[in-house]
């Protein structure tokens, strides 16, 4: 086997941890206390952090041996290190904020189905591409080719999948109700042990209501029927974050074994 290449299977028992972690959090996430939540948050926030922080030292690895002579002190310089770390980490919570409250929020089964199958595809699509791509990419930068092929394709499917879910999914009739009504009527409804993530799960409800009095009120009087479509997809779009942070935390959890390889290991 060549050295780059990802063995599916190691790949598919990385993720299988993280799968049960999925279920469980949308099943008993909301009885987690304060302390918990930071945990699971955290927890979320390093994957998703280191993930991202390796596959960006690779394409700068990448880079500088393109265009930075050897020898020179702009490779260590810009290689990148704690200040690029710290970036990514800060980025990565907000990512596991949005992560974690929209799987307690996931409103059918067949969603949570969804993206466990989507560990399959990313299992699937990341062992197809290293192989295609092999005789054609450089072996430095043969997994993030990998990566990306796999990252986007998985993305554009479960993206499709949810969004599709949402549009045809019947949701409360805010025809007759103002801005504020909506807002209120889904945010008080929800339920949390931990003060803090029932702050948050309010909020998104309260978005979630604009989102639907939107979709009710202006959308509708748009003349043409692209424009209304084109709004709902707006309206949806959290979907596509949420698919965004769901993929970036699987790439974390596939990508950890690398933490314990020698430093020039590609990833």
């Amino acid at each position: 086997m060549h050295p780059s290449q990802p063995r599916a299977l190691d790949d598919l028992l990385w993720l299988l941890p993280l799968g049960f972690g999925l279920v469980a959090v949308q099943h008993s996430g909301r009885l987690l206390p304060d302390s918990g939540v930071i945990i699971v948050w955290s927890v979320m926030t390093l994957l998703i952090g280191s993930g991202a922080f390796m596959r960006v030292r690779v394409r700068r690895r990448a880079w500088l041996e393109a265009y930075v002579a050897e020898g020179s002190p702009l490779r260590r310089w810009l290689r990148g290190g704690a200040l690029l770390l710290l970036a990514h980490l800060l980025l990565a919570g907000g990512l596991a904020a949005v992560l974690f409250v929209s799987v307690l929020r996931l409103h059918a089964p067949v969603e949570v189905v969804l993206l466990l199958v989507s560990l399959l595809l990313l299992v699937g699509l990341r062992a197809l591409a290293t192989r295609t791509f092999r005789r054609h990419v450089s072996a430095h930068y043969l997994p993030e080719s990998a990566w990306r092929f796999t990252l986007t394709l998985t993305f554009i499917v479960l993206c499709a999948a949810l969004v599709s879910l949402a549009m045809w999914r019947p949701g409360p009739d805010f025809t007759q109700a103002t801005l504020e009504q909506a807002a209120w009527h889904l945010a008080v409804r929800e339920e949390a042990a931990s003060p803090l993530l029932l702050q948050v799960l309010s909020i998104a409800a309260a978005f979630e209501g604009v989102s639907w009095w939107l979709a009710q009120h202006a959308l509708p009087r748009l003349e043409w029927p692209l424009l209304q479509w084109l709004g709902w997809l707006l309206v949806v779009a959290k979907s596509a974050l949420f698919v965004w942070a769901w993929l970036h935390c699987c790439v974390g959890t596939m990508l950890l074994p690398t933490l314990w390889k020698r430093p020039h290991a590609t990833f």
